[in-house]
């Protein structure tokens, strides 16, 4: 009897250190994509406060989309490694999440002035439409080339940035003092596109890890 309560104790704290193990491992793993999705938006956002204080500049626009693609490339490095290790959806999720904190981040320190803007920038809640439509939409390509080719996600991708374009007037709230050359939501635009292209190059011409 005794040795049967022993054996049964001896495998619960087997099992309760083999649980530990795992989320020790498993934290870290969580670590690298929540940093992507971070880096991606603070990149993203910050190019297009950059792409607001320049009013549309070309030249601008196309610094900021050559930064994101390659950050995009880096992702998706990073989301085939976590669809070989079996855990997409929760890289995803992390990813998410860092993304989000990396596009609050950027806003929040614009607002309290630890990035330097414009008089006239205009800081609303409806300004975050930008930012979260130019991050969300390059993850949804990077998602949709991390695993094959996934049609689902990329057209939810399409979906939004083509939702975005019908509806760009109500999301262009800056008061500048004269017109943008080129406006912020067509910026957003050519990015993703530049994005799409770029990730399916890299797609086709580099193997997926195995």
């Amino acid at each position: 009897m005794s040795d049967g309560r022993a054996t049964h104790s001896f495998h619960s704290m087997e099992d309760l250190v083999s649980s530990r193990a795992v989320r020790a491992a498993f934290i870290p793993a969580l670590l690298v994509p929540f940093l992507g999705g971070l880096g991606l938006a603070v990149v993203t956002s910050g190019g297009l406060v950059e792409e607001r204080v320049s009013l549309g500049s070309v030249y601008g626009g196309l610094v900021v989309n050559a930064f994101v693609t390659v950050a995009a490339v880096i992702l998706l490095v990073l989301a085939q490694r976590a669809a070989s290790g079996g855990a997409p959806r929760a890289a995803r999720l992390a990813q998410a999440i860092g993304a989000a904190a990396g596009i609050l981040g950027v806003h929040l320190a614009l607002h309290v002035g630890w990035v330097a803007g414009a008089p006239w920038l205009t800081e609303r809640p409806l300004q975050l439409v930008n930012d979260a439509v130019a991050v969300f939409a390059t993850l949804g390509v990077v998602w949709a080339c991390a695993e094959g080719v996934h049609l689902g996600i990329f057209a939810v991708a399409i979906t939004l940035v083509l939702a975005y374009r019908v509806t760009g007037g109500l999301w262009h709230l800056d008061a500048a003092p004269q017109a943008f050359s080129v406006s912020v939501q067509n910026l957003v635009m050519a990015q993703f596109a530049a994005v799409a292209v770029a990730v399916a190059l890299y797609r086709t011409v580099v193997p997926r890890p195995d």
